[in-house]
């Protein structure tokens, strides 16, 4: 089989996962198609691992495993099973092939940079083959979009990372903006998006809590935020307003929740009839 046939069949075990994130794996040796594996397939296991344990060591040793989203490196000491990164590069396989990088902070470019150190050779799909992926391994088509209300976690950037959120499916109105981190140490980020669209609910540390989201003053194009504060974005004329709370900050990725609201053209309030 060729490259971009592997590559297909890597894709093809993508889309048999029942939940997000879906990731495929396969695994060959001189052009045959050894294993198949995709997460979900066997309870608790990575797509990777899957593939791998349906194989002895020797059919292992120069094989090359495929595999859509980057192997997984080891997240915390002392968990109970090695990582993707490490069951690779002890299982004999000599080539890995990424389809894309890991949009996990804890994991984003490690896994492939372990792997290199490791002495394994790692190739990438094509752009082709990694738009594909990116629109169908999580619920929302992009690493950086989501619809409507959710949580995330998202990599820190020294040059910030961009996300966009949409209103609802069907409704595409959209709030797009930026969070970049701050120097060591790292206990507040920007939130930055379109000029005077930023406000800062200071003293509030619940969405409910928010009656209306143009209540608020000052707006700017930023807020400094840390862990557990809130910032409105409300672009000027829009009907959309974005919620946002930073609910953890850390060196590798930063935790956020967020929630949309419709702003009525016409508010009703006190004193209104």
């Amino acid at each position: 089989m060729s490259d971009s046939e592997l590559v297909n069949r890597a894709i093809e075990q993508l889309s048999k996962c029942p939940t997000f994130p879906k990731i495929g794996a396969v695994i060959s040796k001189d052009g045959a198609l050894l294993s198949t594996g995709f997460r979900g397939e066997m309870s608790g296991k990575h797509a990777e691992r899957v593939a791998i344990e349906k194989l002895s060591a020797s059919q292992l040793q120069g094989a090359t495993i495929y595999t859509t989203l980057e192997p997984c490196t080891a997240i915390h000491q002392g968990q109970r099973e090695k990582s993707c990164c490490e069951l690779i590069a002890e299982s004999g396989i000599s080539t890995v092939c990424i389809g894309a990088l890991d949009p996990n902070g804890k994991i984003y470019a490690k896994g492939m940079n372990y792997l290199r150190n490791k002495g394994l050779t790692v190739d990438l799909f094509s752009p082709s083959f990694r738009e594909k992926i990116e629109i169908s391994t999580f619920k929302f088509d992009d690493f950086s979009a989501a619809i409507g209300n959710g949580k995330r976690r998202v990599r820190s950037m020294k040059n910030g990372k961009k996300f966009t959120v949409q209103f609802a499916e069907g409704d595409d109105r959209k709030v797009v903006f930026r969070l970049a981190s701050l120097s060591m140490p790292l206990d507040q980020i920007d939130l930055i998006a379109e000029n005077d669209s930023v406000l800062l609910a200071p003293g509030i540390d619940s969405f409910s809590d928010i009656l209306d989201p143009m209540l608020y003053q000052d707006p700017s194009h930023f807020a400094r935020l840390a862990a557990e504060e809130i910032a409105i974005i409300a672009e000027q004329e829009s009907t959309m307003a974005l919620l946002v709370k930073i609910l953890e900050i850390s060196p590798t990725d930063i935790y956020i929740q967020w929630e949309v609201r419709n702003i009525p053209r016409n508010r009703k309030s006190c004193g209104n009839s």
